[in-house]
């Protein structure tokens, strides 16, 4: 059993690969997609297999009995079949697919990839009983009716940077006799980084709160004798009542600025640099919680200390590519 499910992965990999690549030379990659004739494909499902064979049973049946009521039903039935072909085709064309943003998510999650969807019919019922999914993941419910944007899962054990897979959209609208689909290969890619370390962000934490407490005693507040101007909020009202002449003031001293950080990877291969690289995805995410400023530094690449969610991104985003 195991040598025949391994041969059978191995036969579809060849065949997704032709496949693959008589569809790059028919629709290549493209920011924005429009599902036209030449891009949607349309066969019998399984039940319409069996529903073209009643079709042929009966007309065998009507026309060795000669009974035209038979005859009837079959060319009926036989209508009915070919009409759900344009229905089925219908459904699919004029849908114009992209994906505006890249995403990003962490190393063994799943990420969600925003599609955007959109149709020239601007009915409702344009476009209904929709399947979407990314080739090699598992399919999503279908969708009753067309929405501007739908979120479909993608999951990936290895950092990295990664083009988006083809995406298959397909329907067996309206009475499942026929099932309409077609490849979509959008040029659009997305990021995983290495997942956070649980353990470093418990040990930054307990570093930050011995720094805070640190400060707390180096720069609490001191008392000054009181002033002209001085706000009388600020007044010890305690001592004032003890002595009178002698009014003093709680002056408080404005916290240090936060130091830049820097973020190093050593030079490191294997599970030592992925171990590295955990560590410094936590310290990232925890430098920028914390509004620091911080910088990383790689074995082939430095990038300056600054903060934001783009610093961020720049940061996390070298680590993907380390």
């Amino acid at each position: 059993m195991p040598a025949l499910a391994t041969l059978k992965q191995r036969l579809h990999q060849r065949y997704w690969q032709l496949i693959s690549v008589y569809l790059d030379k028919r629709q290549p990659a493209s920011s924005k997609v429009k599902l036209v004739q030449r891009l949607i494909f349309i066969l019998p499902t399984r039940y319409g297999w069996w529903f073209l064979l009643l079709i042929v049973l009966l007309y065998l049946l009507g026309t060795n009995y000669q009974n035209n009521l038979i005859l009837l039903t079959c060319y009926l039935l036989l209508s009915v079949f070919l009409l759900c072909i344009v229905l089925c085709y219908q459904n699919l064309s004029g849908l114009t697919l992209h994906c505006p943003v890249a995403a990003e998510g962490f190393a063994g999650q799943p990420i969600y990839i925003s599609i955007g969807l959109s149709s020239d019919n601007s009915s409702a019922d344009a476009h209904v009983m929709l399947s979407l999914h990314f080739v090699g993941q598992a399919p999503q419910p279908p969708l009753a009716t067309l929405c501007s944007t739908v979120n479909l899962a993608i999951s990936n054990t290895q950092r990295g940077k990664y083009r988006l897979p083809r995406l298959k959209i397909s329907s067996q609208y309206p009475f499942g006799l026929w099932r309409g689909w077609s490849y979509v290969a959008l040029a659009q890619d997305y990021w995983l980084y290495p997942s956070p370390d649980g353990q470093v962000k418990r040990d930054l934490n307990a570093s930050a709160g011995t720094k805070e407490q640190h400060a707390v005693q180096q720069h609490g507040d001191i008392l000054a004798p009181y002033r002209h101007g001085d706000s009388v909020r600020h007044l010890i009202w305690k001592r004032l009542a003890r002595d009178p002449a002698n009014p003093v003031v709680r002056e408080q001293l404005s916290a240090p600025e936060a130091e830049p950080s820097w973020v190093i990877i050593p030079p490191a291969s294997g599970e030592a640099l992925e171990r590295a690289l955990r560590q410094g995805c936590r310290q990232l995410l925890d430098l920028e919680q914390s509004g620091q400023q911080y910088g990383v530094k790689l074995p082939h690449l430095t990038i300056a200390q600054s903060s934001g969610p783009q610093q961020l991104q720049r940061c996390l985003q070298a680590l993907a590519l380390c």
